[in-house]
């Protein structure tokens, strides 16, 4: 028998191979004890939207970044643009801290890039996060930096602090407590850069943080005093516009294209894995909504605050 009329023959079998694979009790009993892991699975401690980020772009530093050309167009940037950007962006925050010989507290540090970038410029600096991820990759990268593994608002630290520094990490922070916590840190005088985003509307269950005027308030209220104020919304868009010209134009043709390959392939995967699909479409969707440009800024302003004790 010639071997293409072998393989005809052969072929309807593997449905049925997959299935027998699936229906194995011992498959079945392992990825119940992993769905039981990931139960457990803790977002601050995993990052894995960081993480992605991280791995696209070489400078360690996980924020939207600075434009000057807030108007630029998506299809004329690179990635090159997008970290010189980002450079742009922790550049401006450093030139707010108060001067080096006082030590610096970066809080939310990420993988760390700002950070290095302090100590590269002479400031003592501390980080801080309660990513532990996060915190294995500064303590392995960049030794000399002390680091605590805990929430801000939880911090006990045996020194006080020239400067605070939030860079897209204050929206976490629970606004009461870190404020007193920023009393007890500060020293008099002492500058607390805040760079973030304060959500337009009250009452918005899906934004972290609390409405500028809210904050401005309490603020006061903890003898704070705002010495800078600055509204770069329009700054940070140019890194939205660029995700989702990517998106547009990579991704949802990649997922069209390999879900057409299984359809074709493997119909009949296809069809059993079909809600599945439609669940996992439904999420890429939510995250995707995230970076919509016109849903930014109708929930959201993005602001450089200052404030001095």
């Amino acid at each position: 028998m010639p071997a293409s009329d072998q393989s005809k023959q052969k072929s309807p079998r593997k449905p049925i191979s997959y299935l027998l694979s699936l229906l194995n009790p011992v498959r079945i009993f392992r990825a119940l004890q992993f769905h039981r892991k990931q139960k457990k699975y803790c977002k601050v401690s995993h990052d894995q939207e960081l993480r992605f980020y991280s791995e696209m772009l070489s400078n360690e530093m996980l924020h939207y970044g600075y434009f000057e050309n807030a108007d630029i167009e998506p299809e004329k940037l690179s990635f090159h643009d997008v970290e010189t950007a980002q450079l742009n962006y922790a550049e401006k925050l450093i030139s707010h801290l108060a001067d080096k010989s006082l030590p610096v507290l970066d809080i939310g540090c990420g993988i760390g890039g700002i950070a290095n970038l302090l100590s590269k410029k002479g400031f003592k600096v501390d980080v801080l996060s309660p990513n532990i991820s996060q915190l294995n990759y500064v303590k392995k990268k960049h030794p000399g930096l002390q680091a605590y593994n805990v929430k801000f608002e939880e911090l006990k630290a045996d020194k006080k602090y020239g400067s605070l520094l939030n860079a897209e990490s204050f929206q976490y922070i629970d606004i009461e407590k870190g404020f007193a916590k920023a009393d007890e840190l500060i020293i008099p005088g002492g500058r607390w850069v805040i760079c973030d985003y304060f959500p337009i509307m009250a009452g918005n269950e899906k934004l972290s943080g609390r409405r500028f005027e809210d904050f401005e308030k309490l603020a006061v209220e903890h003898g704070w005093k705002i010495i800078y104020h600055e509204d770069i919304t329009k700054h940070v868009l140019p890194t939205l516009r660029f995700v989702n010209m990517y998106i547009i134009r990579i991704v949802n043709p990649l997922l069209f294209y390999l879900e057409n390959k299984m359809l074709v392939k493997m119909a009949w995967l296809h069809h059993l894995t079909h809600e599945i699909r439609e669940s996992l479409d439904k999420k890429l969707r939510k995250e995707f909504s995230k970076i919509d440009i016109e849903t930014f800024l109708a929930e959201k302003k993005y602001l450089i605050v200052v404030l001095t004790k």
